[in-house]
């Protein structure tokens, strides 16, 4: 038997109209789950809401700042050996470099120098591979092609966009 709508009227306080009371009414007699989550349903919303003791909101918001506070300084502990941790491992991993820098510090330098130059070559090349690439591509390949590829750039930046606005809605302050 399907329970779904009768559970989502009964448990969401749905405004039901005739033919769906109809529906629930006929349903509850032959449905003891549904008429057993009616019958709760009904008793808790006719029990009067508790009133807290006298000073509870007051005890609750030192209860709440003692545990911010405790939090807080568990953070700030965590954080600190966290990061000692971490300086203690990058020096352990940078003491050989660190110690032939104290013993050679121009070896280092000429092999420093060496691999920013080799970097250097490496992205020239690429540049000057790309710059050709951009010259004769575009022969190969239809206009209608290009004017697709470049609505298709247009439309996904827009919802990049769209999405962006919609995700990070800021509160305004009044």
């Amino acid at each position: 038997m399907d329970h779904r709508p009768f559970e989502d009227w009964l448990l969401d306080n749905h405004v039901l109209d005739t033919d769906e009371k109809r529906q629930l009414n006929a349903h509850l007699q032959v449905c003891s789950s549904c008429t057993a989550l009616a019958e709760v349903n009904l008793v808790l919303r006719s029990v009067k809401m508790a009133e807290p003791a006298s000073g509870f909101t007051d005890r609750f918001q030192l209860r709440l700042e003692a545990r911010r506070r405790a939090m807080r300084r568990r953070n700030f502990w965590g954080f600190l050996l966290l990061a000692l941790v971490v300086l203690g491992g990058l020096l352990f991993l940078a003491w050989p470099v660190i110690t032939s820098l104290v013993q050679s510090p121009v070896s280092l330098l000429a092999s420093w120098l060496g691999s920013l130059l080799s970097l250097w070559a490496a992205i020239t090349a690429m540049a000057h591979a790309g710059l050709v690439l951009f010259r004769i591509v575009p022969g190969f390949i239809p206009a209608y092609i290009w004017m697709v590829i470049l609505i298709a750039a247009c439309g996904w930046s827009l919802l990049w966009i769209a999405s962006l606005i919609k995700y990070t809605k800021f509160q305004q302050g009044v």
